[in-house]
């Protein structure tokens, strides 16, 4: 390939980034409840365009081998974000701050309405998995992976972690939104380093779902009381 014909093909991809980031996010602004349709549209281009281009799957951070040695290799990062990160929201909202813990409260009373009852069941564990693989696929084997080739790892992380955060947006008072969407940006940036040190989407996805896991379990169990 030409260096020209390189460059229009580069240049392409990042239009198409663009654009299907575009779409996901004027959708989500437009009606919110549509915030799972970037990461189906996101998927099906990642199918196509990886079936037209010939690309391997080892470029979206699909690796099947040295699952392990990456999460070896990233235990200090694992333990913040999977223990010392939720353990110190939850608590804090929970025994400082009510107007964030009810906040995140909602999240189990929106799987509690959406997915019956709060327990650890086959069925509760699928759909939280398929969730974060979705995501993990999306934000870190999508889009974190192709702004790198284009600039660098750091620059993917950030403009993935703030599109996860917009993403994970819903109305309240403002000083809440903005400490619940920190807090969702960190966790994501962290995931974001997991997988920029790996380049395996399955090592991002296992520390996501032990986080998601830990904090809702952890809320379950403080807003029983």
């Amino acid at each position: 390939m030409s260096k020209t014909k390189e460059t229009d093909s580069r240049r392409r991809v990042l239009l198409e980034l663009v654009v299907i980031t575009g779409i996901g996010v004027f959708l989500f602004l437009l009606i919110p409840s549509f915030v799972w349709v970037y990461e189906i549209f996101s998927l099906i281009y990642i199918l196509i365009e990886r079936g037209i281009r010939h690309r391997p799957i080892e470029r979206i951070g699909i690796k099947h081998h040295g699952i392990i040695a990456d999460l070896k290799k990233n235990f200090p990062i694992i333990v913040l974000v999977t223990v010392v990160i939720q353990f110190g929201v939850v608590l804090e909202g929970y025994l400082f701050w009510s107007p964030l813990f009810l906040r995140l409260e909602d999240r189990v009373a929106y799987l509690q309405v959406h997915f019956g009852s709060f327990a650890p069941s086959f069925l509760f564990l699928s759909l939280i998995a398929t969730a974060t693989f979705l995501e993990e696929l999306v934000f870190r084997g999508f889009v974190q992976e192709r702004l790198s080739w284009f600039y660098n790892d750091f620059v993917g992380i950030l403009i993935a972690s703030l599109l996860m955060s917009l993403f994970h947006y819903s109305s309240g008072p403002l000083l809440v939104v903005t400490v619940d969407l920190f807090f969702v940006f960190l966790d994501s940036s962290l995931y974001g380093l997991i997988y920029m040190r790996s380049r395996n989407v399955f090592a991002a996805w296992i520390v996501h779902l032990l986080a998601d896991l830990v904090s809702l379990s952890l809320l379950w169990t403080l807003g029983t009381q």
